[in-house]
């Protein structure tokens, strides 16, 4: 198709509109302009292609034989527009929503309240990936990732970030270790404990130094800090619940940082079912 050959878009959308209204004013109406300006688009049509295309008859307007030809066009190709339009529409209402998130905040925060996400919005579904590692939205294919960021953090280029909550990372462990010093407890070393590890050290505890439990999964490294195995980082929010509930007590170890838990989302235009999960997150943290 060569769309420099087409006349342009609007004066066709004013001559379909007085075609199927049969009035520059009534064609004005549905396009919200003054049916003077739906006149002079008619007229610019006209002179364009160098036919005559509608003759006044009174407040009306009829359509010339070159008229109802076009007008018949023009409503089959408005007609597949809008279908395809719509269709898409509903695809994209019905896909399911894609979340990347860290393994924790699903488990204690996220899934705890999900069943209010979906008594708001009903019609959405929502497929969480709980996972560390690091994600390329676009390439593979997620809506929206849950993330936790260190205190400084740039919005990357490409990238939305919306702040949920700054939490502290604490150190915690179960009752029974807390009288210990925190060189002689246990620590739980599972994944992502090379950033731990640094924060240890930044706090001033030699993490080299420390006795050492490993675990492969974080949910396990929370089960175990639970029974008294060892010793652990968490964010507040999210051991939250067990220190309300004394199954862990922080330990005085100062100088561990703050964290941002954020929505991360690809900038450009999405899906409301995006911004309807986004928007809710905001509300739960």
């Amino acid at each position: 198709m060569r769309w420099r050959d087409l006349p342009s878009l609007s004066l066709l959308r004013a001559f379909d509109a007085t075609a199927r209204h049969g009035s520059f004013a009534e064609a004005g109406r549905a396009l919200n302009v003054t049916h003077a300006a739906v006149t002079q688009a008619v007229r610019g049509l006209e002179a364009e292609l160098g036919v005559t295309l509608v003759q006044r008859a009174g407040r009306t307007v009829a359509l010339t034989e070159a008229g109802k030809r076009l007008a018949q066009s023009l409503g089959e190709g408005f007609g597949a527009i809008a279908a395809g339009v719509a269709d898409l529409r509903q695809t994209e209402a019905r896909r399911v929503l894609r979340v990347a998130t860290t393994t924790f905040i699903a488990e204690t925060h996220v899934l705890p309240r999900l069943a209010d996400f979906w008594a708001k919005h009903p019609g959405i579904e929502v497929a969480m990936t709980p996972s560390p590692a690091s994600v390329d939205l676009g390439r593979e294919g997620f809506d929206l990732a849950i993330r936790v960021l260190e205190e400084g953090w740039v919005e990357p280029e490409g990238l939305e970030i919306r702040r949920l909550i700054r939490t502290p990372l604490l150190a915690t462990c179960a009752p029974q270790l807390a009288d210990l010093d925190p060189m002689e407890i246990p620590w739980l070393d599972g994944p992502g404990t090379a950033w731990d590890r640094e924060q240890l050290r930044k706090a001033g505890i030699d993490p080299d130094a420390l006795r050492k439990v490993q675990f492969g999964s974080p949910h396990l490294e929370m089960s175990a800090a639970r029974q008294g195995l060892g010793a652990m980082l968490a964010t507040e929010i999210i051991c939250r619940a067990d220190l309300e509930a004394g199954r862990l007590v922080v330990l005085p170890v100062e100088g561990l940082p703050f964290v941002d838990y954020v929505a991360v989302m690809p900038q450009g235009p999405r899906r409301p079912a995006v911004e309807a999960f986004a928007g809710w997150l905001a509300t739960i943290f």
